[in-house]
């Protein structure tokens, strides 16, 4: 239990911020505000004091309330006062409490609480009253031991003395040491209430306040031994500020002055910078006019230190700067006011003022940088680092001596403090600046800034030279460094620089934001404010891109941003209400959602301002929202032009997680816009996609878990551009795997979308359906509810009814919250959370089996059954594929009992069935329709709920719970419980019964696959034997066709002719052939050619040639004759080998000049002296 004023606490303070950290850890906490009573309050009190009825006690009432305004504290006190004054007094003959309104009038008790306190602060005896106002002026509470010190008396006695506010409950003790005479001087005691403090130290009279507090500074410090001091500072320099025109002794003024001083550093290390900047000013107005003369080093430091603590007010700031700088005796005694200055010009914008300023000064300090360095300069000191370097292990680097050079210390502090405005304008100047600090702490030693430069080199080394293993080594040195005590103050922004700039190269990003929360009070501590506010910043547009729920980022958001606020510092408060802009954008509807103005920013009247300052980081961050929002909702125009605009400031973020989140959403901009580009522009855009995948895969090779499903998206929207299907359905898939492994559930859900677009281009709706709902439920879960209604408003045929989207979306949005609902039974606490979490948990799950038995586990858990069965619909009857009992760890699965065959309440399902209306039956026996049924009638079973699991109108399943142990169990929350689940798990269940259909496809395809691969391995086994034999044959059958063709000698033995014959082998064997026969003188030329290919027709070549040469044998020279002879005996043994076969055959004989020609199938053509002739 905890107790505050909330006018005395924000945000920002560790209680409520302990609170707040509670409720991410999903603690429920109740809240009550305890305001003024009311008139009906007070009368109840009365009632209840008094034991009277209402009308009896109401005109007193009317009195207290009319004194008090129901102030709870001063309504006690008057009826004690009452009481005391026997106003309120108990009758013991009538037995009962007696009192006259008139009369109580007629005292007139003041209305002010503070005279009340004061008349009864006068009633105690005078030593009473004497000290407590003494106490009055060390404060709401004090020490026994302290009090006896100024009362300049024995503890013992002080004690004594104070007994009688003790008695009247006006003090209140602490602990019980004052009950023990041994241990009293240790006793603390507080006032009762703040105004009875005020009305004890109204009765110091005003001319006297001054004397008393400068008596009790002098006994205070007189008591206080030194190593004590500064634990006491606050108690005595309190008591002498108050009193400053009686301090007259001048060695005892500046003994003030250095107790100012050191409560004032003491309030400022502990982040107080009003009460420290008070006690700085009442110091300097204890020295004297010539203070800067006799009093410097004290001057000095006061005016240094209040320049500080006044850093979040510029005119104040800068008239402390300018007396230092007035006074100062030599430029180091200037050092610490230009920091100072250099701070407060960032803190209010005022980035390249803050570089003209520091410029000038460190070349005072011998190091000489260029305003606007080229890219040489850049990469000539990267070549001087680098050759100081070589041969050093970096790990070493943590033992080089400490740095003593007065003028390289102020140069590095100074630098140090110029680095983020470079880093914010002109991002070479910050390389430059990195650089130079690492070559001094590597040549003078190690100064307390060296961790923050090699912090800021790895910043370099992973952004610039995209060296992420050089630079991981130089960010783990500087983390080494900031636990060192001189580089202690500087942790905060060391955390920062490698958390934000370097880690997030090499491990997850959510690693990188507890460890930069985690350092925002001790920067705040450390006067590092600057980076404190960086660090709630970081951490914020890192939970944003790592898709922290969005209702619970906004409250995040709201409390950083605040905390941010009471620093007073200005960029990183911009930069973190351009991110709650495009949280709100994403939250609620819009007409416009990548414009960023609504109620935390406004980009028409910020980004002149940005423009004007140079901020380069603000443009970036502005644009790189607008380019997500844009590319979400689909303004793809929109997302071009931020395209454009963010690559002239993308050196300004530069290393940042901006970066590769730019270059992922460049990449699918471009896929965009590419089919409907022309060939030359579909070039430049497939040059810059390969570009930046090729970048994003050396990323993701060292952060896998960041970067690799991004590559794996961007690679499936080229594959979907390409036209190369399969590709893509391979990568979204791998891409959705990644997401959902790493836990980035907004690009999850882009993966779904992005998937279901391609599915949808390809006609393949039915899948896209099933990606759609998945991207609809992921951006549910993510909480982007305008995002919700865009896809619902573009895909209203296969996305579910806006009811169900609706309360889920609801469900999201309220996750954080605890929704009471008032009952008959009591009250009952709904934690959305928890159900959000049971959904999340249901949607993830698609095996059937598991599906189902944690489905069943949820829903008795949450629904107060006793048992539980779920039912599905095959093939139009119901069966039952879940049993489940409360007190049983085993739930039973994929039976598929018939519900005829089960004991359970058949009349019930069935009507739910037809109906889709859930039953409620909190007395089954008793009440309802269904008191009848078998069941209920044997059974007797106490409360009853069933109901439908719909999706888009169909009845996927049934839900039937029971419990036997009590009546009205299932009380409306409990059906809200359902109702808020019902959704999820009829998706879940139809997708997990897609998938075990295809899981069952698939095992059947490759059952058939395997036994048809044993077929073929036969057959190829087969076809190898056939293929050796055929080969052979058709080896001998080429053989034998050769023989056919007359040989080289043959035809050198004709005289008076050069012949030349050609043939060229087809892949068959065929029955074409020549020949060149000479017979009693004659030479004769034979040309054949058989129908068809194969064995077939060369054995009729073969058969035709014999035959011709055994008839020219026998001196056959009739053509008729010849002919009918040869196409005889071919007939005949065509005939025998049963085959449909016919032959041209052609005889030229060359002395006669003539053609004979026997044929069927061809015709035949004669080139004659370059002539065709048939």
């Amino acid at each position: 239990i905890g107790a505050y004023r909330d006018n005395e606490v924000d945000s920002t303070h560790p209680f409520i911020m302990a609170l707040f950290e509670l409720e991410k850890a999903n603690v429920s906490i109740n809240t009550i505000e305890l305001a003024n009573l009311q008139q009906e309050d007070v009368n109840h009190l009365l009632q209840d004091s008094l034991k009277c009825e209402s009308a009896l006690s109401q005109p007193l009432t009317d009195l207290i309330y009319q004194k008090t305004q129901g102030n709870a504290f001063f309504t006690h006190q008057f009826l004690q006062t009452l009481y005391s004054d026997a106003l309120l007094r108990f009758d013991f003959e009538q037995y009962q409490w007696q009192w006259d309104v008139e009369q109580i009038a007629a005292q007139n008790i003041t209305a002010n609480v503070v005279e009340l306190m004061a008349n009864k602060i006068d009633k105690l005896p005078s030593k009473t009253s004497k000290v407590l106002q003494l106490a009055t002026c060390i404060g709401n509470q004090f020490d026994l031991s302290i009090l006896a010190i100024i009362d300049e008396q024995d503890k013992n006695e002080t004690l004594s003395v104070l007994r009688p506010a003790l008695a009247e409950g006006l003090i209140q003790p602490l602990d019980e040491n004052y009950k023990h005479l041994d241990i009293c001087e240790k006793s603390q005691f507080k006032f009762l209430h703040d105004r009875v403090q005020q009305a004890a130290y109204a009765l110091i009279d005003d001319e006297h306040k001054q004397a008393v507090h400068l008596q009790i500074g002098r006994l205070l410090l007189k008591n206080t031994p030194a190593d004590a001091l500064e634990d006491k500072v606050f108690d005595i320099v309190g008591q002498f500020n108050q009193s400053l025109e009686l301090l007259n002794n001048k060695a005892e003024r500046l003994k003030v002055v250095g107790l100012n001083l050191m409560a004032g550093q003491k309030a400022k290390a502990s982040t107080a910078y009003s009460a420290a900047l008070k006690y700085l000013e009442s110091g300097l107005d204890y020295l004297p006019d010539d203070c800067w003369q006799s009093q410097y080093d004290l001057a000095l430091a006061l005016c240094e230190a209040a320049a500080e603590a006044a850093s979040f007010d510029a005119q104040e700031s800068d008239h402390f700067t300018g007396e230092v700088l007035q006074h100062a005796k030599s430029i180091l005694d200037k050092v610490k006011v230009y920091d100072i200055k250099l701070q407060a010009y960032i803190l209010q914008g005022k980035i390249l003022q803050a570089v003209d300023t520091a410029l000038p000064f460190l070349e005072q300090l011998g190091i000489c940088l260029s305003k606007a360095p080229k890219q040489q300069e850049v990469e000539q000191q990267l070549h001087s680092v680098k050759s100081i370097l070589a041969g050093k292990d970096i790990n070493t680097l943590s033992d080089l001596p400490e740095m003593s050079n007065p003028y390289k210390l102020a140069a590095m502090r100074i630098m140090l403090c110029v680095h983020s405005a470079g880093i914010i304008a002109i991002p070479r100047l910050a390389s430059l600046i990195s650089m130079e600090m690492v070559k001094l702490s590597l040549k003078y030693g190690n100064a307390p800034e060296s961790g923050s430069a090699y912090a800021n080199y790895g910043l370099f080394l992973c952004g610039e030279m995209d060296d992420i293993d050089s630079g991981y080594q130089f960010a783990k040195l500087a983390l080494k460094l900031s636990s060192q005590l001189s580089a202690e103050r500087f942790k905060t922004r060391i955390y920062v620089m490698t958390y934000n700039f370097v880690i997030h190269w090499k491990s997850h990003i959510k690693n990188t934001i507890e460890p930069q929360l985690g350092v925002y009070q001790c920067g705040v501590e450390a006067g590092e404010r600057e980076f404190a506010a960086w660090a709630l910043h970081n951490a914020s547009y890192h939970l944003f891109f790592s898709s922290r729920e969005l209702p619970i980022l906004q409250q995040e958001l709201e409390t950083y941003t605040r905390a941010i606020y009471k620093i007073k510092q200005e960029a990183a408060l911009i930069y973190n209400q351009i991110f709650s802009q495009a949280v709100s954008n994403l939250l609620e509807f819009s007409e416009t959602p990548s414009r960023l103005t609504g109620d935390f920013y406004n980009e028409e009247e910020m980004l002149p301002s940005h423009l004007a300052a140079n901020d380069g980081v603000a443009i970036a961050k502005v644009y790189i929202n607008k380019l997500i929002l844009s590319y979400l909702f689909e303004e793809y125009h929109e997302a071009h032009e931020s395209v454009g605009i963010i690559e002239k400031y993308l050196a300004c973020v530069t290393a940042s997680t901006i970066v590769p989140v730019f270059n992922f959403y460049d990449s699918l901009v471009q896929l965009i816009v590419y089919p409907k580009s022309t060939k030359d522009q579909r070039k430049d855009i497939l040059w810059k996609v390969n570009a930046n995948q090729k970048k994003m895969k050396h990323w993701a090779m060292h952060a896998p878990m960041n970067y690799q499903h991004k590559y794996d998206l961007v690679e499936a929207e080229k594959a979907r551009v390409l036209g190369q299907d399969l590709v893509a359905m391979d990568l979204y898939e791998k891409a959705i795997a990644g997401a959902k492994e790493n836990e980035y559930l907004n690009e999850e859900a882009l993966a779904y979308e992005l998937a279901a677009k391609f599915y949808l281009g390809r006609g393949m709706a039915k899948i896209a359906q099933t990606y759609l709902r998945e991207a609809h439920y992921a951006y549910q879960q993510w909480g982007a509810l305008a995002k919700v209604n865009h896809l619902e408003n573009k895909y209203p045929q296969f996305l579910a009814s806006k009811t169900a989207s609706a309360m889920e979306a609801d469900a999201t949005i309220s996750a954080t919250k605890m929704v009471s609902t008032w009952t008959t039974g009591g009250s009952e606490w709904l934690d959305l959370n928890s159900l959000m979490k049971a959904a999340q948990t249901l949607s993830g799950e698609i095996v059937l089996s598991r599906l189902l038995e944690k489905m069943m586990r949820i829903v008795i858990e949450n629904a107060g059954a006793e048992t539980g069965f779920l039912l599905l619909n095959q093939h139009d009857n119901l069966f039952i594929e879940a049993q489940g009992h409360i007190d049983s760890d085993e739930v039973n699965v994929l039976q598929s009992l018939s519900i005829e065959t089960q004991p359970i309440a058949k009349t019930i399902i069935h009507y739910v069935e037809r109906s889709q209306e859930h039953v409620v039956l909190n007395h089954a026996t008793q009440e309802g329709q269904f008191t009848r049924d078998p069941y209920i009638k044997k059974q007797r079973p106490k409360s009853v709920l069933c109901a439908p699991l719909l999706n888009q109108g169909h009845t996927t399943g049934i839900l039937y719970l029971e419990n036997n142990l009590t009546t009205g169990a299932f009380t409306p929350d409990r059906l809200e419980v359902l109702q808020v689940l019902s959704s999820q798990l009829a998706i879940s269940i139809e997708n997990a019964l897609l998938y075990r259909t295809l899981e069952q496809k698939v095992d059947e395809r490759t059952a058939q696959l395997a036994e048809a691969n044993k077929e073929i391995t036969g057959l190829n086994e087969q076809l190898k034997e056939e293929n050796l034999r055929m080969s052979a044959e058709l080896d001998v059958s080429r053989r034998l066709q050769q023989m056919l063709l007359p040989t080289e000698k043959e035809l050198e033995q004709i005289d008076g002719l050069d012949i030349a014959g050609f043939m060229e082998p087809a892949e068959e064997v065929g029955g074409d052939y020549y020949d060149v026969l000479t017979n009693s003188g004659r030479i004769l030329f034979a040309i054949g050619d058989v129908t068809g290919h194969g064995l077939e027709s060369g054995a009729l070549a073969i058969m035709v040639q014999s035959s011709v040469r055994t008839l020219l044998a026998n001196n056959e020279t009739n053509p008729v004759k010849f002919f009918s002879a040869l196409n005889q005996m071919v007939f005949h043994n065509v005939q025998r080998m049963n085959v449909e076969k016919s032959l041209t055959l052609a005889l030229v004989d060359y002395q006669q000049n003539q053609l004979y020609l026997s044929g069927q199938h061809e015709e035949m053509i004669v080139v004659r002296n370059g002539e065709l002739e048939l």
